[in-house]
């Protein structure tokens, strides 16, 4: 904990140091775009500068030093991880690509299988609370919007990794990992165009939780008369070892074969007052799940998820303030050996308005999203949420949102020897409430805010007894308390003329879950929400080409040990060559953050990268 304390420490040393408003963060959104310092939500935003210097490869990792957001790996490098805001389970965050749904209505559980290129990331928005007004259906306790951008230039680049572990704490000795990977960037005429590949192998931490995986990641752009078009398209293969994922305790010998493919064509153009919007995807994912690997005839899961979908946005800038309208329609098919074949539709339609009142002093902004589900019927979701100017640099901001999730597939109609589905199930309802101040000096952003939910129906997978499978159930109610404290910096301090500081970020989280009703003893995931979370990361910078970045993570959730992680990055980069090491979980701390699945101890990664013009 010393170390965090010392993060604490750090913005407070440079605070005053520095006066100079840098280039204001614009944050994306399918209608109404906007500057950071006038978000009337709680929103953190992640830079390219900032990934490049946290230990990480992968967009998982990344999410992990994010204050409010409780990423559960059950592996590193990129095996499977859950992803849960403000106490949420993991089907409860909606995740885009660049304004795009990315959701799997088979299981939260592969949400993240995405083929992203971290070098292609201009920025992440991570909006905290219900975004249903803003983004659509299931964004029930959060958004993150993962925004790319090919690059204006002629370049190529190719890296590689080599990992290594040594663990007293786990059984074997030692695990190993290796990662290749390569881009080209290419510009011709009024476009520009991106394609980048990784092969990873690991032989796993511990047994039966080997890893192989392939990803291919593509996007392009192009300028003309009739607006900007971005194409974007994603392969992924991610074979490994599920020991202890899902089905413990007889899954020591299980494995998961997920392969997902992505496309979507998006357009922009601007007209005077009136900016469009629109986009079609497809997503199609292949899931195989043996239990044991060794004997697939006794039982093995196999699915096909279809998710085909097209949305169109605009937004007219009047004298006072914006409006702003879209429809979006979303088909979701399944056919599966256990689940069975099913489709359902989704209709929505969005109306927002945005004013600036008192000489922008106050920005205040209204919106509704109608939806109507072929299987649940039609639900409407408003927001109201403001940004109120108290000087040039400090504001109150506070919101108000409905979020509206339904059940996955797998809710409904999952059948198997440790988990069975609830086709009775209802979709989960809430309410939430935020109000908070935002510091915006120069270089630095400061946020605290406290904000309570109020949830009907939650969904989670219970059971009364040890003996019992897991089951899917709708509890009455459940109401969150939360206060979070952020600070972030975006850019380095001179020391002396060849030592540069970064305080970078720190945050922490705090929640309180009660009033849950119902007869089950046992939660799976709704009840393993976090308490307290403190993440923070700091930097060093020598002669411009040596960095020493620092990053570390304080986790105490309601089911587990609470634990203090903390990694560490040397980066050395000369012209056009950068190499690096990586020691993750440096304290070598034993802890589990999912299900049964004990991670591994202190593990080290070296690699480089090479850029070609």
């Amino acid at each position: 904990m010393r170390f965090l304390f010392l993060l604490v420490l750090l913005p407070f040393t440079s605070f005053a140091q520095d006066s100079v408003r840098l280039q204001e963060v614009i944050v994306s959104d399918n209608r109404i775009e906007t500057p950071l310092s006038q978000a009337s939500r709680n929103i953190e935003v992640i830079s390219q500068m900032e990934i490049k210097e946290m230990p990480v490869q992968s967009v998982n990792e990344l999410l992990q030093y994010v204050a409010g957001v409780d990423l559960r790996q059950r592996g590193p490098w990129g095996a499977q991880a859950d992803l849960s805001i403000r106490g949420g389970n993991f089907d409860q965050v909606l995740l885009l690509l660049n304004g795009v749904q990315m959701s799997d209505p088979q299981t939260g559980h592969h949400v993240l299988n995405l083929g992203i290129d971290l070098d292609a990331i201009q920025q992440i928005e991570i909006i905290k609370g219900p975004a249903a007004s803003r983004y659509g259906l299931n964004s029930f306790s959060g958004a993150i919007n993962i925004i790319t951008k090919t690059k204006d230039e002629n370049s190529g680049k190719f890296g590689a990794t080599l990992g290594r572990g040594e663990n007293s704490k786990l059984p074997g000795s030692y695990f190993a990992g290796n990662e290749i990977r390569g881009g080209l960037n290419l510009k011709i005429k009024s476009s520009r165009h991106l394609l980048s590949g990784t092969t990873l192998q690991s032989s796993g931490y511990r047994a039966n939780t080997d890893l192989n995986k392939t990803t291919l990641f593509h996007q392009s752009s192009f300028t003309s008369k009739l607006g900007d078009f971005d194409i974007n398209s994603s392969y992924i293969n991610n074979k490994f070892g599920a020991s202890g994922f899902y089905a413990f305790p007889i899954d020591s010998t299980s494995e998961e074969e997920v392969e997902t493919y992505f496309a979507s064509i998006r357009h922009n153009i601007k007209l005077k007052s009136l900016r469009l919007k629109s986009n079609v995807y497809f997503r199609q994912n292949y899931d195989t799940y043996t239990l044991f690997r060794d004997a697939p005839q006794i039982f093995q899961n196999q699915h096909r998820t279809d998710v085909a979908g097209a949305e169109i946005h605009g937004a007219v800038t009047y004298k006072t303030g914006i409006l702003g309208l879209g429809v979006s329609y979303r088909n979701e098919h399944i056919e599966s050996s256990n689940l069975g074949t099913w489709t359902r539709d989704n209709l929505g339609a969005f109306l927002e308005n945005r004013l600036y009142l008192f000489e922008d002093q106050l920005i205040l902004n209204a919106g509704l999203y109608l939806n109507n589900t072929s299987d649940y019927g039609f639900q409407a979701l408003p927001s109201v949420d403001f940004n109120y100017s108290l000087t040039s640099e400090l504001s109150a901001f506070g919101s108000f949102g409905q979020s509206f999730r339904i059940p996955t597939f797998t809710d409904l109609y999952y059948v198997g020897p440790t988990n069975v589905g609830n086709a009775e199930l209802k979709p989960e309802k809430a309410d939430m409430y935020e109000l908070g101040l935002k510091m915006n000096r120069g270089k630095h952003q400061f946020l605290v805010s406290g904000f309570y939910k109020q949830a009907s129906d939650l969904i989670d997978w219970v059971r009364s007894t040890e003996l019992e499978p897991w089951q899917p159930q709708n509890y009455a109610s459940v109401a969150t308390t939360g206060f979070e404290v952020n600070y972030n910096s975006r850019a380095y301090y001179s020391i002396t003329k060849w030592l540069e500081v970064n305080p970078s970020r720190i945050g922490y989280t705090w929640l309180d879950m009660k009033d849950i009703s119902g007869d089950a003893v046992l939660s799976r995931y709704s009840l393993n929400n976090l308490n307290h979370q403190v993440v923070g990361q700091t930097g060093l910078r020598l002669w411009k080409k040596f960095s020493v970045s620092l990053s570390g993570r304080f986790i105490d959730r309601e089911a587990y040990t609470d634990y203090t992680l903390v990694d560490l990055r040397l980066q050395y980069s000369v012209k056009s060559v950068s190499t690096f090491i990586d020691v993750t979980n440096l304290g070598n701390t034993a802890y589990i953050e999912s299900s049964n699945a004990l991670m591994p101890g202190r593990w080290f990664r070296m690699g480089f990268d090479v850029k070609l013009k």
